[in-house]
């Protein structure tokens, strides 16, 4: 799995701090992006944070993807 964050985004210091405490559970990347760099391809604008799963899937919900710790 590979997780998108910015300095700055509202949400990335919640994840930053699940992904923190779920290290070594499971494989994570952590990548720090800019506030206007587009991870998503089929989105027009930018969205961090963001979880984009082993399956392709993205996840974008902050809570969400702090959930998803369990399975880290």
């Amino acid at each position: 799995m590979r997780l998108f964050v910015s300095e700055g985004a509202p949400g990335s210091l919640p994840v930053l701090a699940a992904a923190g405490r779920a290290q070594g559970r499971e494989e994570l990347l952590i990548s720090t992006v800019g506030p206007e760099e587009c991870v998503v391809p089929f989105l027009t604008r930018p969205k961090v944070p963001v979880l984009q799963l082993d399956s392709g899937n993205y996840l974008f919900s902050t809570s969400a993807i702090c959930r998803r710790r369990n399975l880290w």
